[in-house]
């Protein structure tokens, strides 16, 4: 069985979202695609480590915590794949 990659510019993802709801948008269609098997891990992985180190202000609280807003977007299952994906990257304090 033979699978056809998408790139992620098929998919549409903005890498430099200028706000927390477009962020949180962002990485909801990056974990439906990684779902549904049309990006791959590595790439899931890259792009949310992006998201981490560049716009970290806008992803976590002061307590390294996800914000409530990406929180209430996102939702229980897709904050647990973040969360999976975020293990082993230490946050920036700026």
């Amino acid at each position: 069985m033979i699978q056809r990659r998408t790139e992620k510019s098929e998919i549409g993802i903005l890498r430099n979202p200028t706000t927390v709801k477009q962020l949180a948008n962002e990485i909801k269609i990056a974990c439906d695609a990684y779902i549904s098997k049309k990006i791959s891990e590595k790439d899931a992985r890259e792009l949310i480590y992006h998201y981490s180190i560049h716009h970290g202000n806008k992803l976590f609280d002061c307590y390294g915590n996800f914000k409530p807003t990406i929180r209430d977007r996102l939702g229980i299952k897709r904050c647990g794949l973040l969360g999976h994906l975020l293990r082993g990257v230490q946050i920036s304090m700026f």
